[in-house]
């Protein structure tokens, strides 16, 4: 059983067990945990084998690549994969930079011809 499966299946747990309490809280009107009978702690302690049914559906389906029972093959095989690839990147040639052309030049601002009207502060 690998890392990921008991993660998935904590944080299952861990979401069914706050949903559970909520649920069972607000259905007998008791307002904290501390105050459940054994009644109250039945009901948590069904959600709680509950939560561990979707882990165990993945687990077992064979496709599922994170989780599934052929999960470390394909992992191994994708490991491979990646290995390989990364001793063929140095050995392919690398491309020349294409030669870069010179920035068009801008014309240059011509300058307003003398003829119009002069502003009031300017002097002439």
């Amino acid at each position: 059983m690998n890392k990921a499966v008991i993660d998935s299946y904590l944080r299952n747990l861990l979401g069914s067990l706050l949903g559970a309490i909520t649920i069972v809280s607000t259905s007998s009107g008791i307002a904290s945990p501390i105050d459940y009978g054994i009644g109250e702690w039945l009901l948590v302690a069904n959600a709680l084998w509950a939560s561990a049914v979707p882990t165990l559906i993945r687990w077992v389906n064979k496709k599922d690549p994170a989780f599934g029972l052929v999960a470390q093959a394909v992992a191994a095989s994708v490991t491979t994969k990646l290995e390989a690839a990364v001793e063929e990147a140095p050995k392919k040639a690398t491309p020349k930079p294409a030669a870069k052309k010179p920035a068009p030049k801008k014309p240059a601002a011509k300058k307003p011809a003398g003829g119009g009207s002069a502003s009031p502060n300017q002097i002439q």
